[in-house]
């Protein structure tokens, strides 16, 4: 026994109390860091996300008195430093944007222009129609030039094909596609007559070649309120009756062979047609009615072949009498009659800001980032400048089901990014929070009974010998990398349940029974045995289980007929209408259920032993087995641990990467099929993140995805928190 002088005893207590302060002040000081750690994250991820939700706005910003009433097109660079005129005496324009000031002039028509558009889908090359009825073809350029550290632009406008034409006779309406080797012209005639003409290997330093002609059936209409337009990929063609709203469409690419027509009409009875403007990539139309109505209509399969089909609608209160697409964008400017102009976009289904022009300009068009908008009076220029560099967004887009383009039915779908130009971003952050819970879903299902019951196991029935030797092997998996885990089921586990489906399936069912099976031949050993052995029957079982899950395995063909007649995934196919995809929420159920096991178990097996023994030893004195102890005493007091255990393993699922991206298809989509795969929140954000461009809505969108993925693992830690203190104030008194 050490003696202790009683004149130390003051400075020994003192120091402890210096030691325990300074503890608490260590600790505390810890969990604040710890609480601006996440405050600080927060914050980042709200400073990125609020600009995507900033208004937007359209400003005039300057009136240029300039002579300019022969203009029939106007277009701008990309950095809006010069403005392109296309005059209707064949002169090509550019203007300074400062001051719009003529800095240069190019011929590309040797006649008078009696219109102009550009080349589908380009943005820089234009097909005029010149009065003596020919077709010319040009384009427009701006090259950045640097000579030392001085920069310029040089401006160009040369004609295309080695200055060839297409001689015309008597045409009213004509539109042209260009792919990168085949040029695609359509030509209505004064007769009705409709005829396309296609040059392959086309080069724009080459003459065109003799052309392909194809004759299309003609339409009894009106040719004088006929307009053409060629749709998307230029293998469909619009033709629309001014005068009603009435349409034809023709595919190019099957008339050839079969046919392929649809008629319809784009205005009610009610309602008179205005006009129809083709969205980006020519999917679509805004449909402009008298009512001062906007409709979206988009190509649609159906049972009838491909139509028209209105997708959503814009109310506005003047007749709709112009209407102006961004190039890059599904966004529009609409313009009322009375000069009332309104700024939407069609995915967001959303009007954006309004301003009044006081008169409809003679023409108007964005420039190419839609940033500006160029307005041409009979003789002055009027610039806007127009702030909207999220459209895409609104609740619906996020939330809801939405109308795209090419779709029957609105749906929820993810889709960032296509190799197309003319793609409509998917921005639907449902199917990414449903993959993240079906997958959490399974991968509790699986994790959660094996590990609460094997630390029951371990806490309360195992020998103390085998606990020290199974409690850190199962703790050691919690430091498996999830990338082996991850490698492991994509590429060996998942072909595996691919081929024995069947007995994968039966596993359930066998390796339970087998369980019950030991535990039945248990009790034939002799007493003395069995008190041997006691603690140790785990150990005893591994041989039984491992011969009972390779029988099963190994004869899966034999169980697949006996017990669907067939193979199990033509089976799930045929009879239940289920599709099977080989990396599958069966697979990540195993797979990260194998990673939460370890969580759940420690947690769990901690609070299950730390149960106070006397506690135990009451319930055993007062008669009641080992069973009723562990049900009525045991699981009562730990049940405080136990939830948070599961919590957190819910918390570690929810949040998981890389198995969810190695072991699952990562496909977007809302099936709660087993066999079907997922794409989480944070799969997403790592699949995506590299490749987004730094500011853009799709980078802005995946840091709200971060958002909610926080918020989401916030919620369930608060309310396992506020369990935990329920259970806990309810049985830590027992």
């Amino acid at each position: 026994m050490t003696n202790t002088n009683p004149q130390q005893l003051p400075g020994l207590s003192q120091r402890r109390r210096l030691l325990d302060r300074a503890t608490r002040h260590v600790v505390g000081a810890g969990g604040v860091a710890v609480i601006c750690a996440i405050a600080l994250i927060m914050g980042y991820l709200i400073w990125v996300i609020v600009p995507m939700l900033a208004p937007s706005s359209i400003k005039h910003i300057g009136t240029y008195s300039q002579r300019v009433d022969q203009t029939l097109y106007v277009a701008t660079d990309d950095t809006f430093e010069t403005t392109t005129l296309i005059r209707s005496d064949g002169v090509v324009e550019f203007r300074d944007t400062e001051n719009f000031e003529v800095i240069q002039e190019s011929r590309v028509a040797d006649g008078s222009i009696v219109s102009v558009k550009p080349i589908f889908p380009s943005s820089d090359s234009y097909a005029a129609l010149v009065d003596d009825q020919k077709l010319v073809f040009f384009r427009v350029a701006h090259v950045v030039r640097f000579i030392g550290d001085e920069r310029s632009i040089e401006n160009s406008a040369t004609t295309l094909f080695e200055d060839s034409t297409i001689e015309l006779t008597d045409v009213t309406q004509y539109d042209v596609f260009r792919s990168d080797t085949t040029l695609r012209v359509a030509l209505l005639h004064n007769d009705g007559s409709l005829v396309v003409h296609e040059y392959t290997d086309v080069d724009d330093y080459f003459e065109l070649e003799e052309p392909r002609q194809l004759a299309l059936p003609p339409w009894n209409r009106s040719v004088e309120d006929t307009e053409i337009i060629l749709g998307p990929r230029g293998r469909w063609l619009y033709e629309i009756d001014t005068s009603n709203g009435a349409y034809r469409l023709l595919n190019i690419a099957s008339i050839r062979r079969a046919g392929d027509i649809h008629e319809g009409l784009l205005a009610s009875e009610d309602d008179q047609f205005i006009s129809a403007t083709p969205v980006l990539g020519r999917y679509s139309f805004l449909i402009g009615y008298q009512s001062g109505d906007l409709e979206h209509w988009s190509l649609t399969p159906s049972e009838d072949g491909t139509i028209l089909r209105r997708i959503r609608e814009f109310k506005y209160r003047e007749s709709i009498a112009k209407v102006v697409t961004e190039h890059r964008r599904k966004g529009f400017l609409a313009i009322e009659t009375d000069g009332l102009a309104h700024l939407g976009y069609t995915t967001s289904h959303r009007t954006l800001a309004t301003i009044d022009l006081e008169q409809l300009p003679k023409v108007i068009e964005f420039s190419p980032r839609a940033d500006r908008l160029i307005a041409v009076r009979e003789n002055s220029i009027d610039v806007y400048k127009v702030v909207n560099k999220h459209p895409e967004i609104s609740w619906s887009t996020l939330w809801g089901k939405v109308g795209y383009e090419g779709y029957e039915e609105p749906v929820h779908s993810w889709q960032s990014s296509s190799a197309d130009t003319d793609f409509e971003p998917k921005f639907s952050l449902t199917p990414l929070l449903f993959g993240t819970i079906k997958a959490a879903f399974y991968a509790m299902l699986v994790a959660t009974p094996l590990a609460i019951m094997g630390a029951i196991y371990t806490a309360v029935f195992m020998s103390p010998g085998m606990r020290k030797l199974i409690k850190p092997g199962i703790e050691i998996m919690a430091a498996m990398p999830t990338v082996i885990l991850g490698f492991l089921a994509g590429l060996w586990l998942a072909p595996i349940v691919e081929t024995h489906l069947t007995s994968i399936l039966l596993l359930i069912i066998v390796l339970p029974f087998g369980v019950l099976i030991c535990a039945f031949l248990t009790t034939f050993l002799p007493r003395v045995v069995s008190a041997r052995f006691d603690g140790w029957y785990a150990a005893l079982s591994v041989p039984i289980l491992v011969v009972l899950a390779y029988l099963t395995l190994s004869n899966d063909a034999w169980l697949s007929n006996l017990i669907f007649g067939m193979d199990a995934k033509l089976w799930f196919y045929e009879k239940a209408g289920i599709d099977y995809d080989q990396r599958n929420a069966l697979v990540i159920g195993i797979a990260m259920g194998l990673a939460v096991i370890p969580t759940i178990f420690s947690i769990s097996e901690d609070a299950i032993y730390g149960v106070p023994q006397h506690l135990v030893h009451g319930s055993l004195a007062l008669g009641a087995t080992r069973w009723q102890t562990l049900v009525r005493v045991v699981l009562l007091t730990a049940s405080p641990g136990i939830f948070s255990a599961v919590m957190i393993g819910l918390g570690r699922a929810v949040g998981e990467t890389m198995i969810v991206l190695m072991a699952t298809g990562n496909t977007p989509i809302m099936d709660i099929n087993i066999f079907q795969g997922m794409r989480t929140f944070a799969a997403n954000i790592a699949v995506e993140m590299p490749e987004s461009e730094v500011g853009s809505t799709h980078f802005r969108i995946l840091f709200l995805t971060a958002f909610v993925l926080f918020a989401l693992t916030f919620l369930f830690n608060t309310v396992a928190e506020v369990v935990r203190q329920r259970l806990r104030s309810r049985y830590g008194n027992l």
